[in-house]
């Protein structure tokens, strides 16, 4: 199980993914980042359009949709091809060490709902990846679900929590107080 929270692209395979609120004012902000989602369109990759202030916010179901529509390489290398149309409007700015400490609060409370639901999970983790994106999850799923069924109740038990406690919203919090770009 693993949750991201990307500068400019989705990519994470089970949370809904959402950008941190771009530097540049919301028109200019949704401009770029619109133009990035067509690029990443172009590039054969099923990616939504912004929302008015140009951020992404990735349901479950985009997000897969997302990952099966290329395989990993390609979708490096359209975001690659494309990135260069958010410069300017998000920030790259690497997580400081007290927001990566702050976000594990609301990843320990994911764990302790899914530890409810039956589900373990291993120690939280947050890291700074390259662009200013950060990858926020565990460092190891527990034992992977056998069948179909059982992927698909772990994966409902997953969003359910997530919204439990109010995961994404939490992160994207810490990254605009961290960036200075609170609302």
């Amino acid at each position: 199980m693993v949750v991201l929270v990307l500068a400019g692209c989705g990519g994470s395979a089970t949370h809904s993914t959402s950008t941190q609120r771009p530097a540049a004012a919301p028109s200019e902000a949704y401009a770029a980042s619109l133009a990035y989602a067509n690029c990443l369109r172009a590039h054969g990759l099923e990616h939504p359009d912004p929302d008015a202030n140009g951020d992404f916010t990735l349901t479950p179901g985009q997000e897969e949709r997302l990952k099966e529509s290329a395989p990993l390489q390609q979708r490096r290398k359209a975001d690659e091809d494309c990135f260069h149309l958010l410069e300017g409007t998000v920030s790259t700015k690497p997580l400081s060490n007290a927001a990566k400490r702050a976000a594990l609060r609301p990843l320990r409370d994911l764990k302790q709902c899914l530890a409810g639901l039956g589900y373990e999970v291993g120690n939280p983790v947050v890291q700074n990846l390259k662009r200013g994106r950060a990858m926020f999850g565990f460092d190891s799923a527990g034992s992977p679900p056998v069948t179909k069924a059982a992927r698909a109740k772990q994966h409902d038990a997953q969003i359910t929590c997530e919204k439990q406690v109010k995961l994404a919203q939490r992160l994207d919090e810490i990254i605009k107080l961290d960036r200075g770009e609170a609302r």
